[in-house]
């Protein structure tokens, strides 16, 4: 995902992490399908992408949401079929 620039200067780059292994982007915001494009295979429609916020519940990251990327993001994947806060009754 690298870009040539005008005036030879060298664009600033991002190393982030999905499921800890490290990717290197150039952009500053990536979308929800464009980050799960950056795996190979890419990540498919079997998981669900969050992104881990410090001191706070992950945020879920849907195809068309806009991520600001910094350096040391991370993000993680989990099944699709999970369904967080989800109470199973208890029939007992």
């Amino acid at each position: 995902m690298t870009e040539a620039h005008p005036g030879g200067k060298k664009p600033k780059e991002f190393h982030i992490k999905i499921d800890r292994v490290e990717y290197h982007v150039v952009e500053e915001e990536l979308t929800g399908a464009q980050l799960r494009q950056l795996p190979h295979p890419p990540i498919g429609p079997d998981r669900d992408l969050f992104e881990v916020i410090p001191g706070q519940a992950d945020r879920k990251i849907d195809d068309t949401y806009v991520v600001e990327i910094v350096n040391g993001k991370r993000f993680f994947t989990a099944p699709a079929h999970i369904n967080p806060g989800h109470e199973v009754a208890d029939h007992t």
